[in-house]
């Protein structure tokens, strides 16, 4: 993610001064600037976490927020912030997740951050469920922060086990992919609405596991239409299974197959979500396949 200042900030699922994490490093949160890398901070595997590895996000303050996957009070993941103050970087773990209720193993999506500076993500599992939840942290006064659990998924055939996180659109909605459940299992997109009160849920597109893609793990991204773009890591050309890029169509939503991964040198399994330029481009990245087996950087155009 971009700072106020042109610099990139980001987590690394490893690496860094060790912690409980011997030999691998617990991972950390750098900054990156024309001059170089800096280590903003070194997760130690406790109280604070380990194994971050999503994007973060950066409020108007500069304040960087993320998830952690690991570790944390109830060793189910948590929220954490990094702010400056005098002149040095400190870590505040704003949520320990418990597993149950409040879910549980934060995702790889970034969290969503509204105009009141309230957080909203995912967790991959727990929920009275045990199929994941959809939650907000609302900061306070004191510095403390507010958690409220907004949907807990169900699981087949409703979405379950969201890995991607939360966009919105312009009437407060939210919107996300899950790797498993929807009507056939193999995963879903899904709506959140507020209403009285409390949010409701409804499954958008359920995968079929063939041709149309399966198991999405990314954050979907929507255009001016309200059309929403997104990845499968599987699924897709026969005989390959080797993931998709999709499109949702609104009123009813359908899905349109933009790319069938698999052919050409053309990349294998897209984890990650897409990225626009705003002239309709999508650029994207997959972590195996290509010319070298080692995965490519690729562009997809109208």
């Amino acid at each position: 993610a971009f700072d106020g200042n042109g610099n990139l900030i980001g987590t690394t699922v490893a690496g860094g001064s060790g912690g409980i994490c011997s030999g691998d490093g617990c991972g950390v949160v750098f900054e990156l600037t024309p001059s170089g890398e800096t280590v903003l901070y070194n997760f130690t595997g406790g109280n604070d976490g380990f194994g971050p590895g999503g994007p973060v996000t950066i409020d108007k303050t500069g304040n960087i927020f993320g998830e952690t996957p690991d570790g944390g009070a109830n060793s189910a993941g948590t929220v954490f912030e990094l702010s400056m103050r005098n002149g040095k970087w400190h870590q505040h773990t704003i949520h320990a997740f418990t597993g149950g209720a409040d879910g549980g193993v934060g995702s790889l999506g970034p969290l969503l951050m509204d105009a009141a500076g309230k957080l909203y993500g995912v967790t991959e599992i727990g929920g009275a469920h045990s199929a994941g939840t959809a939650f907000r942290l609302a900061p306070r006064m004191n510095g403390t922060w507010v958690m409220t659990t907004l949907y807990t998924f169900n699981g087949q055939p409703d979405a379950g086990f969201p890995y991607g996180g939360l966009i919105p659109d312009s009437a407060g909605n939210l919107y996300g992919t899950t790797y498993f459940g929807g009507a056939n299992g193999a995963g879903a997109v899904y709506e959140l609405m507020p209403k009285r009160g409390g949010w409701t849920e409804q499954v958008l597109y359920s995968f079929a596991g063939g041709n149309d893609g399966s198991l999405p793990t990314s954050t979907l991204i929507m255009d001016a239409a309200n059309n929403l773009y997104g990845t499968t890591t599987t699924g897709g050309h026969p005989g390959c299974d080797c993931g998709t890029i999709f499109k949702l169509k609104p009123n009813p939503w359908r899905e349109v197959i933009l790319h069938r991964f698999g052919t050409g040198g053309d990349g294998t399994n897209p984890l990650y979500a897409l990225a626009s330029n705003g002239n309709r481009n999508l650029f994207g990245a997959t972590p195996a396949g290509g010319l070298n087996g080692q995965g490519v950087i690729f562009e997809i155009s109208p």
